[in-house]
């Protein structure tokens, strides 16, 4: 398990070192708090992690966690936020660990938000995110995680606690007109690399050129890793292809659909929730969420 800081006390120390960097060497606590924290984070640096709230054991978002692990050779991190784990909890992981030894696996006890587990992913490079939704817990509600995450850097992906989680051997990724769409490449690209994945481009039936320069964008890196894909055209535009996507991954068995989240939030989404909402309600399987940033290099393929 991990040490007795709390993530709070980990982003207070590390925000500490960023303001008073000089002034380190003059406190010997705050020494040894930092040493802590970042031998602790070294430990999972480049896990993907599995976030949850200690009560019930998240056993589908580990099973999806679990294949990208093993497709990328890399560990697992399950990251309770609480002070204290339910003894079901306790049960459940400890049988899960004996039944994956195969995998690099770290467990981890630490209070804290969503917005310090943003900061900490930066930190430790974590590639993926994961989250069940569904349980009466913390995250019973998905739109604790969606605004939670709101400033998150990387994919985070949601499995409702009654998903098939069976393989990722087929992928859709729904692309509209958007320019943020683009970043759906190197995620999903990485899917079929390291876990075989065979990905469907729903095309929006939109007008214009942009939905299909987003496509040929997509297509071009796929092509550049000889990867087996289709593209086919949907039958919603733009504003419904996600929802669509979420409807078809059941109709031929995908393992996963691949969003991208809501810019901002308008009155709409306010009173109705967002279009990602609808979609991870509609979905019977993981949805892996890419947050709009503008900070990322890939909008300026």
């Amino acid at each position: 398990m991990g040490g007795a800081e709390t993530l709070y006390k980990r982003v207070e120390v590390l925000n500490w070192v960023n303001i008073k960097l000089f002034n380190v060497v003059n406190s010997k606590t705050k020494i040894y708090y930092l040493c802590n924290v970042l031998l602790e984070e070294i430990k999972y640096s480049r896990y993907f992690l599995v976030v949850t709230d200690g009560i019930y054991f998240p056993a589908k978002a580990m099973k999806a966690a679990v294949q990208f692990a093993r497709g990328f050779q890399k560990g697992l991190c399950l990251l309770a936020l609480t002070d204290k784990v339910s003894d079901t909890f306790a049960a459940k992981e400890s049988d899960w660990e004996q039944a994956n030894a195969d995998v690099q696996f770290q467990y981890h006890i630490s209070d804290g938000t969503l917005e310090e587990v943003c900061l900490m992913s930066e930190r430790t490079e974590t590639p993926i995110m994961f989250f069940e939704t569904g349980h009466r817990d913390k995250f019973s509600d998905p739109m604790t995680v969606f605004k939670g995450l709101r400033d998150l850097r990387i994919p985070f992906v949601i499995v409702k606690m009654d998903a098939d989680v069976t393989d990722f051997s087929k992928v859709i990724v729904p692309v509209c007109y958007l320019v943020e769409e683009k970043e759906k490449a190197p995620y999903t690209s990485n899917m079929g690399r390291f876990l075989g994945s065979e990905l469907l481009i729903l095309e929006a039936n939109d007008y214009g050129s942009k939905t299909p320069k987003n496509v040929e964008a997509i297509k071009t890196l796929y092509d550049k890793f000889n990867l087996k894909y289709t593209i086919e055209k949907g039958r919603k535009d733009s504003f419904k292809v996600e929802k669509e996507a979420a409807y078809k991954a059941s109709e031929i068995g995908a393992g996963m659909v691949v969003i991208s989240t809501s810019r901002d939030y308008g009155l709409d989404d306010i009173f109705f929730g967002p279009k990602e909402l609808h979609v991870l309600l509609a979905a019977t399987t993981p949805v892996m969420c890419i947050n709009p940033r503008g900070d990322l290099y890939v909008l300026c393929w």
